[in-house]
Formats: C-alpha cells, structure tokens, sequence
C-alpha cells in the first residue's frame, strides 16, 4: 500500500471564484488516492501585486495523497489549465491558483517546485487560512509551528472571511458544502 502525505494547498481566485474554487475542490478530490481532510474558511483579499483587478477568494486546503511532490504540481497545474488560467501576466487576473505551500517535511529547492512555498510567512491570505485548520504544523525550515510565524506577514490582503471552512471532515460527508 503506498503511504499517504498530508499536504496543503492554497487556492485563490477571482474570476468567476465561487465555481472555479468549488470546481478546483472536486477536482483535487479526485486525484488518484487523494482525499481533501479540511478546507478553511474562504477569504476575500484584495489584490496582490497588480492592485486594479477584482478582489481574490483565497483558502487553504488540507490533502492527504500517496503523490509525489511533482506529480502533484503537474496535477495542479493540470487543474488550473483545465479551469482556463492562462500565465501571461504575473499576479494578474485569474480563474484558479493552486500553490503547494507544505508538503510533509519536505523542503524542495528546483526551478518549477519550492517546498515551502517562498511566500507562505509572508502573505496573509496563504497563512491565516493554514494556521486556522493546522496550526500545529510545523514549517519544514524554520522549525516552529505554522501559529508563530504570524509577526512575519507583511502582505496584509485580507478583507473578510466570507464562508465558514470545514475542520471537521467527519462533521461534513461533503468537503465543498461546509
């Protein structure tokens, strides 16, 4: 039987969020042997990097899955392609973004695959949302829990949380309706 890691990924959207999250959702839960365990509260945040845009839906999912670090990014980046983003302009618009923030205890330094993700102290809207369904976790580097990186955000783009998340997977038999 292959093991299973527990990963997160975090998800943003904001073209079309509600369907392209809740499509994105279902899609990574039905990646072979993969099964969403928790999904935070949604967050609406505004935008990063190009501030004329319409304002993001972030949230961070928890995954457990006997993928391998690259064969979930090459799934990942199946889902947004198939959701229709397109990567021409960085931090623009987009219909779906799905980053591997932790993945275990793995850290991974390669061109296409940082694990931890580079941002993921820094920016609120990846942070907030994994420290609300695991605060426990461990960051794979600096080696303290996820709750204590909080005085290192310096990208304040939440605004609201706008739909509760499902930290009781047993609670929920759905993990898109929480």
């Amino acid at each position: 039987m292959t093991s299973q890691t527990t990963a997160f990924i975090a998800i943003g959207s904001n073209i079309e969020p509600e369907h392209h999250i809740e499509q994105s959702l279902a899609r990574l839960n039905a990646l072979p042997g993969t099964q969403i365990q928790r999904c935070s509260s949604w967050y609406r945040t505004k935008a990063w990097g190009i501030e004329e845009q319409p304002d993001f839906v972030n949230l961070v999912v928890e995954l457990s899955t006997p993928l391998s670090p690259s064969a979930l990014l090459n799934e990942t980046q199946g889902i947004e392609s198939d959701l229709g983003r397109v990567r021409h302009l960085k931090n623009g618009p987009r219909t779906i973004d799905l980053d591997i923030l932790i993945f275990g205890d793995r850290v991974i330094e390669e061109a296409d695959l940082r694990i931890p993700h580079p941002g993921l102290a820094q920016r609120d809207f990846m942070l907030i949302p994994l420290i609300e369904i695991a605060p426990d976790t461990l960051h794979p580097v600096q080696g303290c829990r996820m709750s204590a990186l909080t005085d290192e955000i310096i990208y304040r783009q939440i605004l609201e949380s706008i739909r509760p998340g499902d930290r009781a997977p047993e609670a929920a038999p759905h993990p898109l309706h929480p």
